[in-house]
């Protein structure tokens, strides 16, 4: 009976020991370094607002947040790399309205499935985007535009970031709405295309308000309408579209977290409670109102997949009309 003791005793500690090996990995999450994939070069809002949450999450966390910028295909080639990764966590999609909700559209078969390759963590933040004017055009107004646009069919052209993308459908609500003919110049990335209006190549362009506002405030492009729900404070006499007649366009944006499909809940869950404590964060609040960033109504996991879904069926059926085939 005794030797039967002792044999427990010494068992006990040994399979303590290796059932608490055996704990899930979420329980200790995160053990190592986190990587967020951001589906745009360095520079400009997207990048931005990656930075500010890697910021704060490596602060909150303890836990070093790697920036990794991979830019292609309109942010699919990001979307697909975190697609193929282990679904541990550490590997962050920053999804976009492109890469989660447009591109299935315009770019055939995508080597992910937007729908069902992710799981939600929860939105960042949501962004306007504003028409934008070179200083040659003579419009100082969507008005003055579309009279331009009407008196000389096919004269005027927009640069754009590429097809199918928001700054594509917005131009293309603008001129569907009025019965203008706009031609589309598509540029490699947004950059590229705001700068194209503000040399005077193209006559029009729609940016992300922290990409434009440097160039208005030089008064090297001019603001004429906001795609967006409200006015912006910095420019209280640029109106919004639906003041123009526009119930809905594309608008700027949404950016929101994804990680691969089958993350363990929990550590979905942890990362969503972090993301939905940053606009809380004093540094984090402030860096975010320099990009020109709105707070989400909703920060849930569940409002990415809401979001995307969303924009795929109100915009899905524009881009198909488009004939857009982007290889």
């Amino acid at each position: 009976m005794n030797s039967i003791y002792k044999a427990f005793q010494v068992l006990v500690p040994v399979i303590a020991a290796s059932m608490a090996g055996a704990a899930p990995a979420q329980d200790v999450y995160p053990a190592k370094p986190i990587r967020l994939i951001v589906p745009l070069p360095p520079g400009g809002g997207t990048d931005g607002i990656a930075r500010v949450w890697s910021d704060y999450v490596s602060r909150t966390l303890g836990t070093p947040v790697v920036v990794e910028n991979r830019a292609g295909v309109n942010g699919s080639l990001a979307a697909a790399y975190v697609a193929s990764q282990p679904a541990d966590g550490y590997t962050i999609l920053l999804g976009t309205q492109s890469n989660l909700a447009l591109n299935r559209f315009s770019y055939g078969k995508l080597n992910y499935d937007p729908d069902q390759s992710f799981e939600g963590v929860g939105i960042l933040a949501t962004t306007p985007q504003i028409l934008l004017a070179s200083t040659t055009l003579p419009a100082n107004s969507i008005a003055d535009l579309v009279k331009l646009a009407k008196a000389s069919p096919g004269k005027y052209s927009y640069s754009s970031a590429g097809k199918g993308n928001s700054t594509h459908l917005n131009m293309e609500v603008i001129a569907r709405h009025f019965q203008v003919n706009l031609l589309n110049v598509p540029y490699k990335g947004s950059g590229a295309a705001l700068l194209a209006t503000v040399a005077g190549e193209t006559p029009l362009t729609s940016a992300v308000v922290f990409s434009a506002m440097p160039f208005i405030k030089d008064k090297k492009v001019k603001p004429l309408v906001i795609f967006g729900d409200r006015r912006l404070a910095e420019l209280p006499g640029v109106p919004t579209l639906a003041e123009v007649g526009i119930a809905k366009s594309v608008g700027g944006g949404w950016y929101g977290l994804v990680v691969p499909k089958g993350t363990p809940d929990a550590i979905v869950q942890k990362l969503n409670a972090v993301t939905t404590k940053m606009w809380a964060d004093q540094d984090a609040h402030r860096k975010l109102n320099t990009l020109y960033m709105v707070e989400p109504s909703d920060k849930t996991p569940a409002a990415v997949r809401n979001a995307a879904r969303q924009d795929a069926e109100q915009w899905g059926p524009l881009i198909k009309s488009l004939n857009l085939s982007v290889q």
